[in-house]
């Protein structure tokens, strides 16, 4: 089940945030990344893992399905997904969830496979949160079975089911059922999935930590979140969407700092900072591409070596 990169005992790592339409970001990077490579992201790496928007695109990589169609997505459905709010007074969060999870599906069903992940071969996880007990949920397609482990969870999920309950934002979208389980965003507890995915590498794949690479791919910070306030209600000053945000920016910085400790250089991750710009805006969709063409130009030889894993 080596991908064509591997080299006797080293693993590589894709790791894809979570972060709404900032998503196109990471999308962009990585379809230059097949574009230079001449190769597929599945094909570049041993385990992908993705968060929310993260999910759609490691989810798609792990489908076979070119990162330029990705950000075709995004580019051409983003506003679809986060079209008009479904009720328009400013008080119906209170009751509902911002957008309905329809529109979302459809995206997912017109651009990926109807596959269940027993028939993924690429080793991928996508997070989520499972709300009726209070504990994490990480979706795993077949590679389990092929490790000689139990795999009797996730075989017959859909990879769009997965994906769904992976960005079921709270507030955004309504959480989503799979089987018996309760589900919504994995950025609640892992919106940069780093360091689950090390853990994988660690206990289900036997390597040893200086054996496994990561390449981490956000969607962007801002060093631009609060400010001095004179109320700090949900609606004056932590503002309800900026809120989740906040809550999942940290989580992303936590785990980039932890995987930096245990793999120095072995790390990269790549992250640009940006105004505060929400999950759902879509007027940012150029700017965000442009940063991530940036990004690739000025890093293209750091990102592909660390890639190709090129002797250190």
């Amino acid at each position: 089940m080596s991908n064509s990169t591997s080299e006797g005992g080293k693993f590589s790592i894709l790791a894809v945030d979570g972060g709404g339409t900032r998503g196109i970001c990471a999308a962009q990077i990585l379809a230059k990344v097949e574009e230079a490579l001449g190769q597929q992201v599945k094909d570049c790496f041993d385990l992908l893992a993705g968060t929310s928007t993260g999910s759609i695109i490691a989810g798609a990589a792990a489908a076979g399905i070119p990162l330029g169609e990705v950000v075709g997505l995004f580019e051409r459905e983003a506003a679809r997904i986060f079209g008009k709010a479904r009720f328009p007074s400013c008080l119906s969060f209170l009751w509902c969830s911002r957008y309905s999870r329809a529109s979302l599906e459809k995206v997912l069903q017109k651009y990926l496979p109807q596959t269940v992940l027993r028939d993924i071969s690429t080793p991928l996880m996508i997070t989520s949160a499972d709300i009726s007990t209070g504990g994490v949920h990480v979706f795993k397609s077949r590679y389990l079975d092929d490790l000689g482990e139990p795999y009797e969870r996730d075989g017959d999920v859909l990879l769009g089911d997965a994906i769904l309950a992976s960005c079921a934002a709270p507030t955004f979208f309504d959480p989503k059922s799979v089987g018996p389980y309760l589900l919504t965003d994995g950025g609640l507890w892992a919106n940069n999935p780093s360091i689950i995915a090390l853990s994988e590498a660690i206990s289900k794949f036997g390597k040893g930590i200086e054996d496994v690479r990561i390449f981490s791919i956000g969607t962007g910070h801002t060093t631009n979140m609060y400010s001095k306030r004179s109320s700090w209600g949900l609606l004056t000053g932590w503002g309800r969407k900026k809120l989740v945000l906040y809550t999942m920016g940290l989580q992303s910085q936590a785990s980039a700092n932890m995987a930096k400790l245990i793999l120095g250089d072995r790390y990269l991750r790549l992250d640009p900072e940006i105004d505060s710009w929400e999950l759902d805006d879509t007027r940012h969709l150029a700017n965000l591409k442009a940063l991530a063409e940036r990004d690739f130009t000025y890093q293209s030889k750091t990102i592909l070596a660390h890639i190709r894993r090129d002797k250190e």
